[in-house]
């Protein structure tokens, strides 16, 4: 059933956290589901990244990918900005990031993201990542986050 998990995934896990706790980048690990669309991973999904917010913009770096299924390397891998509008409890944005080295995303570069998550360490979050140019080819995800 995790067959997804093994040397390379607990390495990555690891990476991101202790680069989330000894740099100024928010880093994160998550698990979550997908709608079925432009990118082939099997569900649930786990999402790892890096964040750094400057004001209302935030740079950032994602990899979706699948603990369930050992055969979806490198999954998706994508990198951008995003615009943030903050509230008390939660955050919506709108971005723009590009998609790099995946045969699973079936999505031409540059890519529109829109998405909301709520404040703290544990987020929930939902994210919609569209191709500019190419509409029909999108991914819907979201689940839970954990910041480091």
């Amino acid at each position: 059933m995790l067959e997804g998990i093994g040397a390379q995934t607990i390495t990555a896990i690891a990476a991101t956290v202790i680069t989330g706790e000894v740099t100024p980048l928010d880093c994160y690990v998550g698990l979550g589901y997908s709608t079925d669309g432009a990118v082939e991973l099997s569900q649930p999904i786990g999402v790892l990244g890096c964040e750094y917010d400057i004001e209302n913009v935030r740079l950032f770096f994602d990899h979706l990918s699948s603990p369930a299924d050992g055969s979806d390397y490198p999954g998706m891998n994508h990198a951008g900005v995003k615009i943030l509008l903050p509230t008390d409890i939660a955050t919506a944005y709108a971005g723009v990031s590009f998609e790099f080295g995946s045969h699973l995303v079936d999505m031409d570069n540059p890519l529109g993201i829109l998405g909301a998550e709520t404040n703290g360490d544990v987020r929930l979050y939902v994210e919609h990542v569209n191709s500019v140019f190419s509409p029909n080819e999108g991914i819907t995800h979201g689940g839970v986050k954990f910041i480091f």
